[in-house]
Formats: C-alpha cells, sequence, structure tokens
C-alpha cells in the first residue's frame, strides 16, 4: 500500500517536468502568435568588478517580423526590420544603419529561436511556472559567452541576461507586457527633420 502511494505521488511530478528544450519550444510557439507586444523594460550593464552599473528605463515595442522601437529619455533606436536609425536627442542626429549588421539591434526573434538552436541549454530553475534557463554557445559564431533566458508563466520571455567574453553582463527586463495591440506602423519608422543631421551606413 505504501508503495502504490508513493507511486502516485511521483507520477504527477513526472509527468509535469519539463525540459530546457521543451520550455523553448513553448516560448517559440507562443512568440509565433504574436503579431506585436508593448512594455516598459529597463538595461542594465555591468561589468562585474564592483564598478557602478549602468541603468536605462523606457518603452519598448516590438511587431513581426522583427520591427522595433526602443524609447529612452534622449534617444531612440527603432527598426522596421531592415534598417536600424539610432537618434540621440542631445546632439539631434541620427544614424542609419543596415540591421542585419547592426549591433544595437535588438531582436526577440534571434534571442528566442536562433539562440537556443546554436546553444546548449540547461534549466536552472523552474518554479510557479516560470523558469530560468542558461544558454551556452556550441560555437564561436555567437559573441557571447552565455545568455540567461527568464521566462514567465504565460510562457513570455521576460527578460533576457547576456555574459560577453569580457564578462560584461547586459540585461534587458520587460515589464507589464501587452500582446496583440493595434500598434501603428509609423512607430517603427524614423523620418528625420531637416535640423536633424543624418548619418547613412547603409
Amino acid at each position: 500500500m505504501l508503495i502504490r502511494i508513493l507511486f502516485l505521488l511521483i507520477i504527477p511530478i513526472s509527468f509535469y517536468a519539463q525540459t530546457a528544450n521543451e520550455v523553448i519550444e513553448k516560448v517559440q510557439t507562443k512568440f509565433s502568435e504574436i503579431n506585436n507586444l508593448q512594455a516598459n523594460f529597463s538595461q542594465t550593464i555591468s561589468s562585474g568588478q564592483n564598478a557602478k552599473s549602468i541603468n536605462f528605463d523606457g518603452e519598448f515595442y516590438y511587431k513581426k517580423e522583427d520591427s522595433f522601437r526602443i524609447e529612452l529619455p534622449n534617444r531612440m533606436i527603432i527598426s522596421d526590420g531592415k534598417s536600424v536609425w539610432n537618434y540621440d536627442a542631445k546632439q539631434n542626429k541620427v544614424v542609419i544603419s543596415d540591421a542585419e549588421f547592426e549591433e544595437a539591434s535588438f531582436s526577440l526573434k534571434k534571442i528566442i529561436f536562433t539562440y537556443p538552436a546554436k546553444c546548449n541549454l540547461t534549466l536552472i530553475k523552474s518554479e510557479n511556472n516560470s523558469f530560468y534557463i542558461k544558454a551556452v554557445p556550441t560555437s564561436m559564431e555567437l559573441s557571447f559567452k552565455e545568455v540567461y533566458l527568464s521566462i514567465n508563466n504565460k510562457f513570455l520571455l521576460s527578460k533576457v541576461e547576456i555574459v560577453d567574453f569580457n564578462n560584461m553582463k547586459f540585461t534587458f527586463e520587460l515589464f507589464n507586457i501587452s500582446l496583440n495591440k493595434n500598434l501603428d506602423n509609423k512607430l517603427f519608422q524614423f523620418q528625420p527633420s531637416t535640423e536633424v543631421e543624418v548619418i547613412d551606413l547603409r
């Protein structure tokens, strides 16, 4: 009888246990169903050597297939998936570059689909249907040492922590995520006024 009770207790745990790959597959499925999202975000850059961290807060917008808009107090980074406009309000200058080669480009699609496919994944923590996954590149193709992905209970990516080869950590966290709103396409374009200095690197 005791063995039967223990067996019944173990079955649900084994049945609901998920691997890192299974969690990522659910994140990818969820992401594929999303047309756009809007969120508050915070970004932190730290060296890990007791140096003071650099922090930013702002608004983040995303729209398929890889358009995004990042709004900071004195800066905007906007992409239509092909070009990236990096606008500095203090200098009244915009630098335009190709999205494919722009390091400032923030691609949710790449983080959710490309990174896991080129990394070894480990489920570090699973709690209250939220997950914390470590991804280590299997080759030098990706320009970081490791990345940590936080997944919320709706299987949405809520935080990305990237550690480069100099042990610099770049953290991007999303809050108050809203899905499939009626976002205007103009959000993902930048039309500089005649007073703005334009540097086009495309």
